[in-house]
């Protein structure tokens, strides 16, 4: 979860702290009347309710922030921005690349005008993890001398687990895929269509 979903819940458990407490100050826990009852709760419900309402709109919000769209020659992901590349890199390392190397902060990305940017699909993640590269291969990567190298001159870990699925922009038509390997296949027939 984000800090700020963390300082939510933080003032929630405070409030709940906080209304016992003048509960007990209050002298109410002294009247025998069933409505004490019911009011603890629809209050703890409350505070349930909205806990399972912040992570499900966080889960959400990240799973829109690992979408990547793809066109010739380019990848927009609204966190990192517009980014080409070029060569002989696969499409699906130049995405997971991205994914790798998202903060999932709250700055957001506006998508680039048609005629800058004409996205043929999107990937829409639903799950994505990798496997750490231990410190010998990281050592050996070779890390761009300069920033505003292409997206494709870093190399990303292998993922493990990728989950979700690919929507061809034109036809709206969704390919689910559980895995690297099926996302790969799914990538390799849409570029046969385009060739």
């Amino acid at each position: 979860m984000k800090k700020s979903n963390w300082i939510i819940l933080a003032v929630l458990a405070v409030a709940a702290g906080f209304f016992l407490w003048l509960w007990y100050y209050l002298g109410f826990n002294f009247v025998d009347d069933p409505f004490d009852l019911v009011l603890a709760i629809v209050w703890w419900a409350v505070v349930v309710v909205l806990v399972i309402g912040i992570h499900t709109a966080e889960k959400k919000r990240q799973q829109r922030v690992r979408t990547v769209f793809v066109g010739d020659g380019a990848v927009f992901n609204s966190e990192k921005g517009l980014m080409s590349f070029e060569g002989a890199k696969p499409v699906r390392d130049v995405v997971a690349s991205i994914l790798e190397n998202l903060k999932y902060d709250f700055t957001r990305e506006d998508l680039p005008e048609r005629d800058e940017f004409d996205a043929k699909y999107f990937i829409r993640t639903k799950e994505f993890d990798v496997e750490k590269k231990d410190e010998t291969q990281a050592e050996e990567a070779p890390l761009p001398a300069d920033p505003a190298q292409p997206v494709d001159s870093v190399d990303a870990s292998e993922p493990k687990k990728w989950t979700g699925e690919v929507v061809v922009v034109e036809t709206k038509e969704e390919r689910p895929f559980d895995t690297p390997e099926e996302l790969a296949a799914i990538l390799a027939s849409l570029d046969q269509k385009a060739a």
